[in-house]
């Protein structure tokens, strides 16, 4: 009988394992995960056979029953506090109308009194390109706690805070600002077929889609740009209640194409490529203010400016030191200051005790795993045996600076088969960046917290953790690693 597989996973820390679970249910089919039951995954099929009329998971479209929901809910001491679905054609494997998990920009994190609850799901296809032919969901957990888990594990005149910053590992969304499609709108939506061929020039990823009239290119173009581009779908504020301590930001002015042709005011903004994201006055405006509140807590700011096109006018050294300093004299909490690379080896207390608690990085070198042939990957084993290669002694070596830099996620968009299917497919859904996501993290995560400080253990180093759609399995495998680290002679 027509069916449709999804493939299950859910993180529940350690910490809420007394009161949280997952439960997924389908047709005839459910289970519960609990916290062992992290770094798991688990299969279920919405199975035309099993939908009937009487089954509260029914939601009943076109020929017959074969639509049925697939459905996750999350218990807090036995009482539902989150849920989201989605109403799956046994048939055609296409979801339906009603459903709650449409679109990655759907995806916005939840929060209870003590936890925030970020979830995602890919819309397969019939394993087209070597992607999978199962949905994929994941609804990680992630403690509150979380905001300052600096202070906890480095606590005011606690041995571990008179240790030097850059023993931690911390954890950065990749591409943070790309976090919002609201000015990729804005300087696609005035494009004409004129400009198409200028951009093309900025973007080699288009020339995949020379087949089609650039009148369709054109309409489809955000499809493209979300597919390849947008990696993030929380606040910096979220990002940060999360435990992230590291961003990444490539602050450039518009392209002079976007300039002529949007209504975006032109100053400056996260670049991907010449896709701009999110401004970088918002950006550190959002900075500061968890900084302000949060006073045990220490973020780095590397200040990048690879792969931007010459045409994106980039920002002087004194325009950013101007905003930076702006940034920071709007904390009213306590004195708020900045400062370059020497402050990696500044003890934690030090940091604390000055207000130096945001680290700007300038194109710094970094020991990193990723290779554009390693990560143009659908599994974790490229991935897995770049971290494998890693060794203390490639730390020190030149060229490797005060960075190494783990990167978890895959750029399946890379790969131009994986690319075109998934745009052309054109569901809000399909993006190939959430097709590996949790599958990955299942592999990657597991094998950092066991064999990171085992392998990387030069301590004047600080260690990054990338990973995309940043979530509470990634941030707590950082904190974890970090403890470890404090800890050492």
């Amino acid at each position: 009988m027509p069916s449709k597989g999804i493939d299950c996973y859910s993180y529940v820390p350690d910490t809420l394992s007394a009161t949280y679970e997952v439960r997924f249910e389908v047709p005839g089919d459910s289970f519960t995960h609990i916290t062992k039951d992290n770094f798991t995954k688990r299969h279920v099929e919405v199975e035309s056979s099993k939908i009937n009329g009487r089954d509260h998971l029914i939601s009943i479209h076109g020929i017959g029953h074969v639509v049925g929901r697939f459905q996750w809910t999350v218990y807090r001491a036995g009482i539902e506090v989150a849920s989201a679905f989605n109403n799956i054609n046994a048939l055609t494997g296409n979801l339906a109308a009603g459903s709650t998990m449409l679109s990655t920009q759907l995806f916005t994190p939840i929060r209870t009194e003590d936890a925030i609850i970020t979830y995602g799901f890919y819309d397969a296809g019939h394993g087209e390109a070597g992607l999978t032919s199962h949905d994929q969901c994941w609804v990680f957990i992630a403690p509150l706690t979380l905001q300052s888990w600096l202070g906890d594990i480095a606590p005011p005149g606690s041995n571990e805070e008179a240790k030097p910053f850059s023993r931690l590992c911390l954890v950065c969304p990749h591409d943070n600002g790309m976090n919002t499609i609201q000015n990729v709108d804005l300087v696609l939506q005035s494009l004409d077929e004129d400009a198409l061929g200028e951009l093309k020039n900025h973007l080699p990823h288009l020339n995949f889609f020379n087949h089609l009239p650039d009148s369709a290119l054109i309409h489809m173009l955000p499809n493209i740009v979300y597919g390849v581009s947008v990696t993030q779908k929380k606040t910096i504020t979220f990002m940060l209640e999360l435990g992230a301590r590291y961003f990444e930001f490539r602050p450039a002015y518009l392209l002079p194409l976007f300039e002529r042709t949007s209504h975006l005011e032109n100053k400056l903004y996260f670049q991907h490529a010449c896709i701009p994201g999110m401004a970088f006055d918002d950006f550190l405006e959002e900075q500061v203010s968890f900084l302000d509140s949060h006073p045990t807590e220490v973020c780095v700011i590397h200040i990048r400016h690879d792969n931007i096109p010459s045409e994106c006018k980039l920002p002087t050294d004194d325009e950013l030191d101007d905003m930076f300093n702006k940034a920071c004299a709007a904390a009213t909490t306590a004195p708020l200051t900045w400062g370059g690379s020497d402050l990696l080896q500044h003890s934690i207390a030090s940091l604390r005790e000055s207000g130096s608690r945001l680290i700007v990085l300038r194109n710094a070198d970094k020991y990193d795993s990723w290779t554009s042939q390693a990560y143009a990957t659908l599994t974790a084993d490229p991935i897995l045996q770049r971290f494998e290669g890693m060794t203390t002694e490639g730390q020190s070596q030149p060229g490797s600076g005060d960075l190494t830099i783990l990167q978890c996620q895959a750029t399946s968009q890379s790969i131009k088969e994986v690319l075109v299917y998934s745009v052309l497919a054109s569901n809000a859904a399909t993006s190939c960046l959430t097709s590996t996501k949790a599958d990955l993290d299942r592999q990657t995560l597991p094998w950092l917290r066991a064999n990171l400080n085992q392998r990387l253990r030069a301590e004047e180093k600080l260690c990054v953790l990338l990973n995309d759609f940043i979530d509470g399995a990634t941030t707590e495998t950082g904190v974890e690693v970090s403890r470890e680290r404090l800890l050492w002679p």
